[in-house]
């Protein structure tokens, strides 16, 4: 009976295929040996939700394998770079579901962002169990729209469009519009963003508040760039 190789993530299957089994046989139980020396400290703090995390781990197809080992070590090494607490154990319930989420993951941004909540987790234990189920709803574009509104101002800088008419300068000035699309509106569905209550002044003259044309991130939004974002970088901007 030929081994299971019939799911093709991150190219890892055909991979396979193009190496002699004995050679691809090694590969996967370097990856092996890997995962489990990088899990051996936690597993034997934690006693049967360690060995859960191996058995799960057992399970895996190949290709699997390889990305759960891959995630683990890029984890690993974040952490052990950053200004972690040794006194506090990463909890293996957590380390549990993002191997299982991320081990199927073949967008190289996601995989990132996955290695990174995981790095979090190693560096002071302090990722919610809800960051795992959030990443797993996003894609790739979520992930990209999420970031570029964490990186601008609040409120949006404001533009001028101007334009000629016949020789005349025509200028509409304030254009802050953004489309409701539907990355924004899955984006806020989650949790992660918002339009902000902004006051305003009616055709009367009188004040009222109505949502700003723009999006912000929410206090979700903010914790959760903060649990993936790589925690070396984030050390290092510090200084």
């Amino acid at each position: 009976m030929t081994e299971d190789r019939s799911l093709d993530l991150a190219g890892v299957g055909k991979l396979a295929e193009a190496i002699p089994d004995d050679s691809w046989n090694q590969i996967v139980n370097t990856v092996c040996y890997t995962f489990k020396e990088l899990l051996a400290p936690i597993t034997s703090t934690t006693g049967g939700i360690g060995r859960l995390i191996n058995a799960k781990f057992d399970r895996f197809v190949d290709a699997e394998k390889w990305l759960a080992a891959q995630i683990l070590k890029s984890a690993a090494e974040k952490a052990s770079n950053s200004r972690y607490d040794s006194t506090r154990m990463p909890r293996a319930s957590i380390m549990l579901k993002v191997i299982e989420s991320s081990s199927t993951e073949t967008d190289e941004t996601l995989q990132e962002l996955w290695s990174n909540l995981l790095a979090n987790e190693l560096a002071d234990s302090s990722i919610h169990p809800e960051f795992i189920h959030i990443l797993s709803r996003l894609s790739s574009t979520d992930a990209y729209r999420l970031i570029d509104l964490a990186q601008r101002s609040d409120p949006p800088k404001k533009v001028t469009l101007s334009f000629k008419v016949f020789g005349f300068e025509i200028k509409f000035k304030d254009i802050i519009e953004e489309p409701t699309d539907f990355t924004n509106v899955h984006l806020s569905n989650l949790g992660l963003i918002e339009r902000p209550m902004v006051e305003t002044e009616n055709r009367s003259g009188e004040r009222e508040k109505k949502p700003a044309s723009y999006w912000k991130l929410t206090i979700v939004g903010e914790a959760f760039i903060k649990a993936v974002s790589n925690p070396s970088i984030k050390d290092a901007n510090v200084d």
